[in-house]
């Protein structure tokens, strides 16, 4: 292991010395360096989360309605992102639909969706 650290020590000096391509912190060995830090994660908006508790499978229409073209299904024990909610259809009662954080929209029926992580919000 020490060998490998040796050659990419070289190899990064050789780099910079030639004044080649400017090396990223990312790259460089941290082990070496007591005042290194691990690059920090991206920030990514994180968007609540559900769990399809359907017993079949469960369309995912373009519309907040049952009578919408069918996109695609979900599966049982399936979990998603969820962006917002709006009203649409009732199904048994709960007028609710969630939309996905797709390119497109698209909208399950919260009837069928049990919320496990977060909240969400009205769109």
């Amino acid at each position: 292991m020490k060998h490998q650290h040796r050659v990419a020590a070289i190899v990064l000096a050789g780099v910079v010395g030639a004044g080649g391509a400017a090396v990223s912190p990312a790259l460089a060995d941290q082990g070496h360096r007591p005042d290194a830090q691990a690059p920090a994660a991206p920030a990514v908006a994180a968007y609540p989360r559900g769990k399809v508790i359907s017993h079949g499978r469960l369309a995912v229409r373009a519309k907040p309605t049952t009578m919408s073209k069918r996109l695609r299904w979900l599966q049982p024990g399936q979990v998603i992102s969820i962006k917002c909610w709006v009203k649409g259809q009732a199904v048994h009662g709960d007028s609710k639909w969630y939309r996905l954080p797709a390119m497109k929209r698209e909208y399950v029926s919260a009837h069928y969706i049990k919320i496990i992580k977060g909240k969400v919000k009205h769109c």
